[in-house]
């Protein structure tokens, strides 16, 4: 009996250690094909998947690319400058390494202190230090304390062109202005480093080096003109001082591409510290602000009506006295006028001319002609924080809204969109879009992006433009209301603004102004637009005594600028006088058709030039180099010498025109 129990215990004892050994080949087998599994199956992605526990792709911003101005002088840089970094878990005694620490940088003890005492493999402690902070930091060797070179954006002009360069934060990011607008372009490709990690995503490695090769951005090159600028801004500065007014703003620009040689906007402010000044300073006011424009605007009523054919130059309107009731309420000009022809209306300035002017033109003509030279829209410049200024749609003006507006009321402007139409003129009548950046090179001087002139539109015809820069030259000649905006001898064509500004508790202000002063000159052969706005001035408020000086002084400094010699002694300057309505018997001789004047040119002879307009008469002055005297306006209808002489160097010319029948 007891040798039967034993043969059945020792035949479970075999059992359970069959089934035992049987579990542990399983688990064995289980063990290894997991581990196959891990190692060599899934080996790639586990490596992957580690290494992003522990290693982490760190961005680091490229040094920004240079800013020139068109001559290629440098005006926004990137210096190397220290900072100061320090890995707190490999610090052991942050409270006495923060003491000394303190001391070198000249910061407060607790807030070093408290930094490196963070649980974390990487902390800043004082970014762009100078240079004998740095190397007072360099000579306490302190361990887990570093320098890294870090570039530091620098305008080494301080104000100049701030309101046109804008200016890059701590962390490279350009902020305002073409800074911030090229930015993408400027700060180029963004380079990256492998930091290592521990377990609780804490940075335990960052290798310096890495900081001492960063890529650099594209360079930009502006159409500004460094020294020109600086003249700007210093006219456009004492100006605002002598009246003590709030700010002011000045452009210069070429009518025939867009092209801005100067910008200026007071307040300014100075880049490099841009944190020391209030953000109202920032504010570009020549494209952000909006100004009603006053009787600058008249220039452009005058436009429609001369591109409609609702009025010629001699046109007469009566002026009503200087008193005139219209919807409600009475329009006022400061002298009493009578009759007076529609180029008086703009060289004296009338309000009530310049409403009847406009009502004569219509609503809707007007807000197209508007339109046309650039209001109510952003003229797209290349700068940021663009204004559309304000033009509401026609059908919504009332009488004494359309009356308002041709003298400068319930309109809106920009400063850069009044001297972008007032570049239309200059140029025939085509608008051209203003721009700031003339190319983008990179860092070896190969061209990437280059603009070009764009041009907008037609705001008016060639003709009537002609028509209008004759007009606009009496301005400036005595009895007009702009004779200190004078750039004696070259002839200058504009015209003075003296807008209320809007009074916060309602309707115009008593006693703040906008001064201003828009033109071009040499006005028989454009080379420069120049717009002067004075916020606010005191004592005196009125365009052509404020603006005009300082317009004065700008348009002269851009003409040295743009190299433009006046006119040799002994040549008489164009000034297209304006006559009287021309009598009923010579008109059909202003209508002649115009002869191709090349073949006699070829010859050496004078051609015929009857029938040619005054700009198509001065273009071919300038190719021969004549010394022109233009009486009149319109078309030529006799010249001397004849036609068919042989034509002298230096050669007088004299040419006198009358406009075409009707008119037009």
């Amino acid at each position: 009996m007891t040798t039967g129990v034993s043969k059945n215990s020792r035949h479970w004892l075999r059992l359970r250690l069959v089934i035992l050994g049987l579990g542990f080949t399983a688990g064995f087998l289980l063990l290894v094909g997991r581990a196959v599994d891990l190692q060599v199956i899934q080996r790639e992605h586990l490596l992957a998947r580690a290494q992003r526990e522990f290693m982490r792709q760190v961005e680091l911003t490229p040094r920004r690319g240079i800013i020139f101005d068109r001559n290629q002088e440098e005006l926004a840089v990137s210096l190397d400058t220290e900072s100061v970094y320090a890995r707190p878990l490999g610090i052991t005694t942050p409270k006495q390494t923060g003491q000394m620490l303190s001391q070198a940088l000249a910061m407060p003890e607790e807030q070093v202190v408290k930094r490196l005492k963070e649980e974390r493999g990487f902390v800043w402690v004082a970014r762009r230090i100078n240079p004998d902070r740095a190397e007072a930091v360099r000579s306490l060797e302190l361990a887990g304390v570093g320098l890294i070179n870090e570039p530091r954006r620098f305008y080494p002009y301080s104000n100049l062109a701030c309101h046109v360069l804008g200016f890059a934060g701590m962390d490279a990011k350009g902020l305002e202005g073409v800074e911030a607008q090229y930015d993408t372009v400027l700060r180029g490709q963004v380079s990256k480093v492998t930091s290592l990690r521990d377990a609780l995503g804490r940075t335990i490695y960052l290798t310096p080096a890495a900081f001492t090769t960063l890529p650099e951005g594209h360079h930009v090159i502006l159409t500004v003109d460094k020294r020109l600028q600086y003249q700007v801004e210093k006219i456009l500065a004492a100006t605002v001082a002598k009246y003590r007014a709030i700010g002011g703003q000045a452009v210069v620009m070429v009518p025939q591409t867009g092209e801005v040689l100067a910008l200026a906007s007071l307040p300014a402010f100075n880049p490099n510290v841009f944190g020391r000044f209030p953000k109202e300073s920032y504010r570009n006011r020549v494209i952000t602000d909006t100004f009603e424009p006053g009787s600058t605007f008249k220039m452009f009523v005058a436009a429609a009506a001369l591109n409609t054919r609702k009025a010629a130059p001699h046109s007469q309107y009566f002026c009503e006295n200087g008193e005139w009731g219209i919807g409600g309420r009475v329009i006022h000009d400061t002298h009493e006028y009578g009759m007076l022809s529609l180029s008086e209306i703009i060289k004296f300035s009338s309000n009530i001319g310049a409403a009847k002017v406009g009502m004569g033109v219509g609503a809707e003509e007007l807000y197209n002609t508007f339109k046309n030279f650039g209001f109510g829209r952003p003229s797209e410049v290349d700068l940021p924080g663009e204004s559309r200024g304000i033009l509401r749609p026609y059908r919504s003006w009332r009488p004494v809204d359309l009356a308002n507006i041709c003298f400068g009321q319930g309109v809106a402007v920009t400063g850069l969109q009044l001297a972008q139409a007032v570049a239309a003129v200059a140029n025939g009548g085509v608008l051209m879009r203003p721009y700031l950046v003339k190319a983008v090179v990179d860092q070896s001087g190969h061209l990437v992006r280059e603009n070009q002139p764009q041009v907008v539109g037609r705001a008016m015809g060639e003709r009537e433009a002609g028509q209008l820069t004759a007009m606009l030259l009496e301005v400036t000649q005595p009895g007009g209301t702009g004779t200190q905006a004078r750039v004696d001898p070259f002839p200058v064509a504009g015209k003075t603004g003296t807008a209320q500004k809007l009074d916060p508790s309602g309707g115009y202000s008593q006693s703040d102004y906008m001064a201003i002063f828009a033109g071009f000159l040499p006005a028989d052969n454009p080379k420069a637009v120049v717009l002067v706005v004075v916020d606010t001035p005191k004592g005196q408020h009125y365009g052509g005594v404020v603006a005009g000086p300082a317009w004065s002084s700008i348009a002269r400094a851009a003409l040295d600028t743009l190299g433009t010699q006046p006119p040799s002694q002994g040549a008489q300057m164009v000034r297209a006088a304006m006559p009287q309505p021309p009598a009923r018997t010579q008109p059909a001789r202003a209508q002649r058709r115009p002869v191709d004047p090349a073949p006699a040119l070829a010859q050496g002879k004078m051609p015929d030039l009857r029938g040619l307009t005054l700009r198509e008469v001065l273009r071919l002055a300038r190719e021969q180099r004549l010394l022109i005297q233009v009486n009149g306006w319109g078309r030529v209808v006799t010249q001397s010498p004849e036609p068919g002489l042989i034509l002298e160097p230096r050669q007088e010319l004299r040419v006198d025109l009358q406009p075409a029948e009707g008119g037009a």
